[in-house]
């Protein structure tokens, strides 16, 4: 998908900002990481998740790049800032918080009641507790 970027939480990965919160990787259309960040938003999202690299870390016990939320970033160039963005997201009132745990689910799932996720209007990385939740508006 032209214009799409994936993105997913890197384990291994430590911003030098004195930033506490996860580490997400940005994979552009041609494959390759293209930056990290703390926070950013996605639009037009589709939840993935590879049944063979969650079946691998179920197997091995040793976590791999598997799933991944596919969007557009939520970049606005001219303010240089990320729209529709904060630290703790509450402005968002139909907004969810999302998570995937590749030892007990199959798919993204929503944390208030443990339904499956494919896609979403919006996702933003980031926010909440800490800057470590993930929240969706779907």
């Amino acid at each position: 998908m032209k214009g799409f970027v994936q993105v997913y939480r890197n384990l291994n990965k430590k911003l030098h900002d004195g930033n506490h919160g996860p580490v997400y990787s940005v994979r552009g259309s041609d494959g390759l990481v293209k930056k990290h960040l703390c926070h950013l938003v996605l639009w037009d999202c589709a939840l993935r998740v590879g049944k063979k690299g969650k079946q691998r870390v179920r197997d091995e016990k040793r976590k791999n790049v598997h799933a991944y939320v596919q969007g557009r970033e939520g970049w606005d160039t001219d303010e240089q800032r990320w729209n529709y963005i904060g630290p703790d997201c509450n402005w968002i009132t139909d907004a969810v918080t999302i998570t995937y745990n590749p030892y007990k689910n199959n798919t993204f799932i929503r944390v208030d009641t443990g339904e499956p996720i494919h896609k979403a209007k919006m996702v933003v990385f980031g926010c909440g507790e800490m800057g470590k939740e993930v929240k969706a508006i779907l």
